[in-house]
């Protein structure tokens, strides 16, 4: 599977955000997109996603059929009133509350794990995201800022958990933070 990107290039009233980008994404690989803010990288996931158009150029999914993504956006995008494990369960309805709860231990503490999405801090609740992906059925893993808001050392242990979990996927991710590099192929937009 092989997702290209052949000269794409978007702009927003009149000013180019991206120029003529192109790239391609093979499966069982690390991709991180870095560049300034506003340079276009969230554009660039939304683009890949077919959640926003390109002006032109094209983006092609090889060798597969009904691409199934798993994002994980800037904005949280939990339920706020079920927890962590409901949160989870809901994208991934196929696994056991013991098997979304081992994984969520794994980055989260336990103290968290009934809490309503909306008590969370906005470090765990990103956490939450991240597990519910990643342990989504999917082809692509794609995640705007996915270490945005957490500590060095909680970084590190969300970096790790997703390295480790990519599998047979693309992993797709934009980021700041230059431990998500490590293992990735660094793909900056100017």
């Amino acid at each position: 599977m092989r997702i290209v990107l052949s000269d794409v290039t978007k702009s927003y009233d009149g000013r180019v955000v991206i120029g003529g980008f192109s790239q391609e994404f093979e499966e069982r690989s690390a991709y991180v997109i870095e560049g300034a803010s506003g340079i276009g990288k969230t554009t660039l996931l939304r683009i890949i996603m077919g959640l926003e158009d390109c002006d032109s150029g094209t983006v092609t999914f090889e060798e597969i059929q009904n691409i199934r993504f798993a994002p994980v956006f800037q904005e949280t995008r939990l339920i706020p009133y079920l927890d962590a494990v409901s949160n989870v369960k809901l994208a991934n309805n196929g696994l056991s509350g013991s098997r979304i709860k081992e994984e969520l231990l794994k980055i989260i503490p336990a103290s968290e794990l009934n809490k309503k999405a909306s008590e969370l801090s906005g470090g765990t609740a990103r956490r939450v995201e991240i597990v519910r992906a990643v342990l989504s059925d999917s082809d692509v893993l794609i995640m705007d800022e996915p270490l945005s808001g957490l500590d060095d050392k909680n970084a590190d242990l969300v970096a790790s958990y997703i390295m480790d979990n990519i599998k047979d996927r693309i992993f797709i991710a934009s980021s700041h933070n230059k431990r998500l590099c490590t293992g990735a192929h660094s793909l900056v937009l100017q």
